[in-house]
């Protein structure tokens, strides 16, 4: 159960949560809840430009919350991930290795992030998530 409140909203920021409860088929009062929760999101420490997209995403439709669930980096990400971690593994890396090293991996954190949120709004506005293969299915 939650707490009921009064909160008065612009004009322009009513009429934009309105069209998007249409938009959505849902209530306004879930369109504002899913807002507020993920205005406040429960990750702590996150880079801010990280925090405001992963916050972003709660506006999104269902379809492009789906794309963003089944994304994937390019093989090349990968098979330079493990090149770099292999070459780390047998000898000290470069600072411009580690640094790219550092970027790929922080690619892949926030893709996992931004997967994991869309999948968390997916399920919110009903959608089965129990099942992975869902994921990795076309629509």
């Amino acid at each position: 159960m939650g707490q009921p409140i009064t909160l008065y909203l612009p004009d322009t920021l009513y009429r934009k949560a309105e069209r998007m409860a249409l938009t959505l088929r849902r209530s306004l009062e879930d369109v504002l809840v899913d807002a507020v929760a993920t205005a406040l999101p429960p990750l702590v420490g996150l880079p801010q430009e990280l925090a405001d997209n992963l916050a972003d995403l709660a506006f999104l439709s269902d379809t492009e919350l789906w794309k963003i669930a089944r994304e994937t980096l390019p093989p090349e990400h990968y098979q330079q991930t493990d090149s770099l971690l292999a070459k780390k593994g047998r000898e000290a890396l470069t600072a411009e290795e580690q640094k790219t090293l550092d970027q790929l991996t922080a690619d892949y954190q926030s893709l996992i992030l931004r997967r994991g949120q869309a999948a968390v709004l997916l399920q919110s506005r009903g959608y089965d998530m129990s099942d992975p293969v869902v994921l990795k299915e076309v629509p």
